[in-house]
């Protein structure tokens, strides 16, 4: 059995099994001296074994030996913790606060797989409606053609753009752009596609280099060769193939993902507003002497200085 099993079960078992429990309505499938595994518990770690290790144990009794090792194992260390006398100060507070730490995660867990979602179609048309043009806005976008030269930091960047000036007037005098790239592109993407970059770019593209871009959206008709125009690869002239308009997408479109947006803002302040009724009640009590001595006494306010100049 791998190291992630052991952490997930050793967490399953601390967190959600006593020791030595047992529910009276529960078969016990395994013994060892004091400490029973019922049936309820082993149906539970079996079901939560990752799938190539639950073949395993299906098909093995090595297998099923590991995990009923794992569960014993964990209880008993669970045991060994929960016997940490408060003497020992910092083991025993260390306990403490990992358990209380994941009782808390535990919790939220246990709230979310509780809690109600109404139905939020309503809150998605709405949220649709006052940030649609932030959401379901689709930009235009440019189909293009480019012949690229590459240009390392060693290249001679005047030779290189002189070679490209001189294939783009061949260009403009009438030969064929997508065969002139298949001959000369030395971009391996699209050369073999005369020079047909795989997808549209859109203007604001981050991860398309900004000078292309900016040339590539100067263009105004379909059929427009560019400029030289230098990039962080090399040099390059493109040939504008089509413009596909700005869009607003229809809610139906976009309703998918703003539901599952709006579902997770309701379960956040869901959990926010339940972990307030989590905190101090009305019968809160603070002994103001002792917390001074554990934390040192606040200091004094101005009004509490002149008070006692007085």
């Amino acid at each position: 059995m791998n190291k992630v099993t052991l952490v997930f079960l050793t967490v399953c078992w601390f967190v959600g099994v006593a020791p030595h429990s047992r529910a009276d309505a529960d078969q016990v499938a395994v013994v060892d001296g004091a400490l029973v595994i019922t049936e309820a518990e082993l149906e539970y770690a079996f079901e939560n074994v990752p799938g190539q290790l639950k073949r395993q144990m299906r098909n093995t009794q090595a297998g099923r030996y590991e995990l009923i090792a794992s569960i014993i194992s964990s209880k008993r260390a669970l045991a060994n913790l929960e016997a940490i006398s408060p003497e020992d100060r910092d083991l025993f507070y260390d306990f403490q606060y990992e358990m209380l730490a994941t009782a808390k995660e535990f919790d939220e867990k246990r709230f979310q797989r509780q809690l109600e979602v109404p139905d939020l179609d309503a809150l998605s048309r709405e949220r649709y409606r006052i940030s649609k043009s932030e959401i379901a806005t689709v930009p235009e976008k440019r189909e293009l053609s480019h012949i690229l030269l590459l240009c390392s930091d060693t290249c001679d960047e005047a030779q290189k753009r002189a070679e490209l000036e001189t294939i783009r007037s061949r260009v403009m005098e009438g030969e064929n752009f997508s065969d002139m790239a298949i001959k000369v592109s030395e971009d391996p993407g699209s050369y073999q596609n005369g020079g047909r970059l795989s997808r549209p770019i859109a203007q604001y593209e981050e991860n398309v280099d900004e000078s292309f871009r900016a040339v590539a959206f100067a263009l105004s008709e379909v059929g427009e060769v560019s400029e030289v125009v230098q990039s962080r690869f090399g040099f390059h002239i493109m040939r504008l193939e089509a413009i596909i308009p700005e869009r607003q997408r229809t809610y139906e479109e976009v309703r998918e993902s703003l539901m599952r947006e709006v579902e997770k803002r309701y379960r956040e302040d869901a959990y926010r507003t339940y972990l307030l009724t989590l905190g101090p009640s009305d019968q809160l009590s603070i002994d103001a002497e002792v917390v001074d001595r554990i934390m040192g006494p606040l200091p004094e306010t101005p009004e509490a200085e002149q008070t006692g100049e007085q």
